[in-house]
This record gives structure tokens, C-alpha cells and sequence, in this order.
């Protein structure tokens, strides 16, 4: 990226058009998930309703840098889902960290690398919080180094899992990479996380920069996290909007902003997402107020089928690009 593209990001706000409005996507919420009783049914709020059956949808959460807080957002979303009755899969595909594991006071026994060397995924598959969860291992280097061929068989194991679930998150991990790009290019949906760090937006449009060359990105979604004001999200979001239309054209849509809440801190030292620790704290009503967010904004093309978007996506967007 040249300098001359960064310099907007890091300036005061744009008094420009923005090609993604704050009133844009006012369909109405529709209902995802199935109504079971799980433990997560017992954290359901007033107005958190569990809503009736419908297909799956696959979100990636990713971010242009670490200490967005993205991995602490898709746990909290994934539960969050849970809560609505959706049969939600988290997957960790920040492969060489784990920090999903972590986050929600797992020690698992299998992990993604068991999967790349032949373990049925059945049996990697891990529960907690009401929601499933695909780990990855932490400090390893050939899972965070895996090839094409590699990510291809994680691909087709997950895919055989699109009868069990009706949400998949994915947990990206931050930067460029190739894992990176190919595991959000593989949702339905993508999320990029931003703060109001120095650097944060600038990382975020290098990520979203990757995306709309290599795998044709044209719309995602922004999430500003760690928000001392109300304003203070708006401000980011028209920043990082302003020099995403100006240079890349992407479509991009504001979901509601997280607050600053130190019970994030606190929930994330004793390995528990905040939805449980604290169902009621501020930064936990915001996220499922952006599930909800993600529901209104889906279009009837990104329900079609099941887990298996995730594979299809993915190499769709990948022949185009070899063609291309």
C-alpha cells in the first residue's frame, strides 16, 4: 500500500460521501437457529427470544492487526448466536495461536492438527458454553503454516459437519496471510474489527485491501470495539469508510459499536465469554444487539445450503482469481 493511502486513515475525519450508509440494510431481522434447550438457554435476557429454523450462515470475524480484541468478539458472537437457539460451531483459524482455547478455559485433547493428519473431526469437535468449538493448537508450526492441499482437507472436514449446525464463526488471524485470506474469504459474511488504536484502522484497510485484490471482496462489514463514547464509533467507521470508497470501492456497513467494559478483562482472565460471566454487562447486551445487526443486514443468497459455503466460497473465489 502506498503512504499516500494511509495518510487519510490517520487524519481527522473525511467530510466526504460515504458509500456505506448508518441506515443502510433496514430489512427486517430474520429468524435464524432452531430452539433448543442448551446451556445457553439459561442466559437468554428479556427480548432474546431463541427464533425458528433456517439455514446456515458463516461469519468470519478478522481484523488488520492483533489487540483488536476480534478473537474475544467471536466468542462472545458465537455464544451470542447460542443464545438465540442457533447450533453454533466456533473454529479457531488462528491455526498456530489458539487463542479461542484460551478465551473460553478450554484444554482440549485434539485439535485442528489432528484433523490434518486423519483424526475424524467427531472427535476434535469440543462443547462449551452452549456452543461446539473446532480448536486449533497453540505455537504450532505446521498448523499455522499449512499449504493449499492442507486447508483444502480441513475444508471438505468441516463441510461434513453442515447438517449439525446452523451458525459457524470463524476467528481469523490478524495480517494478510494466505490462512488468513482464504478462511475469511470462505464466509458468507465478513467482520473486520477496528479500535480507536493509532494503528488499527490503517491495519484494517490493509486487510481489507488483501481481500478485494485477491479474492474479489466487495462488501464487509465494520465493527468498532473498545468505544469510550458513542460518537467515538461513528468517527471510526466514517474514517476507515472514507478511504475504503476513495481507493477500494468496497461496500461497507457499520454494526453497533462495543463499549470499553473492564469485565471484558475480567471475563477473558477467568476463561469465560462476558455473555456468561455477565449477561448483563454493557459490552455483552452490544453484542447480541450486533447478532441481531448481522441477521437484518443477511440477504436471502447467503442462507442457501449448509456449512458447505465454506468450501464452495473458498475455491469459487479462488479459481476466479487464477482466472482472472
Amino acid at each position: 500500500m502506498k503512504s499516500s493511502n494511509l495518510a487519510p486513515i490517520l487524519q481527522p475525519r473525511w467530510n466526504t460521501k460515504i458509500v456505506a450508509s448508518k441506515n443502510a440494510g433496514k430489512s427486517d431481522i430474520i429468524p435464524i437457529g432452531r430452539a433448543r434447550k442448551d446451556q445457553a438457554s439459561t442466559l437468554r435476557g428479556a427480548g432474546n427470544e431463541p427464533a425458528p429454523a433456517s439455514s446456515v450462515r458463516a461469519i468470519a470475524v478478522s481484523g488488520g492487526k492483533g489487540g483488536t480484541g476480534k478473537s474475544v468478539i467471536a466468542a462472545n458472537l458465537a455464544v451470542a448466536y447460542a443464545e438465540r437457539g442457533s447450533r453454533t460451531l466456533a473454529l479457531d483459524a488462528d491455526l498456530g495461536m489458539a487463542d479461542l482455547n484460551l478465551l473460553l478455559g478450554l484444554a482440549p485433547g485434539h485439535s485442528l492438527l489432528d484433523v490434518m493428519e486423519g483424526t475424524p473431526i467427531d472427535q476434535v469437535l469440543i462443547e462449551a458454553h452452549g456452543i461446539h468449538v473446532l480448536p486449533a493448537l497453540n505455537g504450532s508450526f505446521p498448523l499455522a503454516n499449512i499449504n493449499e492441499e492442507t486447508r483444502h482437507r480441513l475444508f471438505e472436514a468441516v463441510d461434513t459437519l453442515d447438517d449439525r449446525f446452523d451458525t459457524l464463526v470463524i476467528d481469523t488471524a490478524p495480517g494478510i496471510a494466505d490462512n488468513t485470506v482464504n478462511f475469511a474469504a470462505a464466509a458468507s459474511e465478513i467482520i473486520v474489527v477496528i479500535t480507536p488504536e493509532s494503528l488499527s484502522l490503517a491495519d484494517a484497510y490493509s486487510c481489507l485491501k488483501a481481500l478485494h485484490h485477491r479474492v474479489g471482496l466487495t462488501r464487509a462489514m465494520v465493527l468498532p470495539n473498545k468505544i469510550r463514547r458513542p460518537s467515538d464509533g461513528d468517527e471510526l467507521f466514517d474514517r476507515l469508510a472514507s478511504v475504503v470508497n476513495r481507493f477500494l470501492g468496497i461496500s461497507l456497513t457499520p454494526l453497533p459499536p462495543i463499549p470499553f467494559d473492564p469485565q471484558m478483562a475480567e471475563s477473558n482472565e477467568e476463561g469465560v465469554p462476558l455473555l456468561v460471566y455477565n449477561p448483563d454487562a454493557p459490552a455483552s447486551r452490544a453484542i447480541r444487539q450486533v447478532a441481531r445487526r448481522i441477521e437484518a443486514l443477511a440477504r436471502p443468497e447467503d442462507r442457501q445450503g449448509g456449512v458447505r459455503l465454506f468450501l464452495r466460497r473458498t475455491f469459487d473465489k479462488t479459481e476466479k482469481e487464477a482466472g482472472g
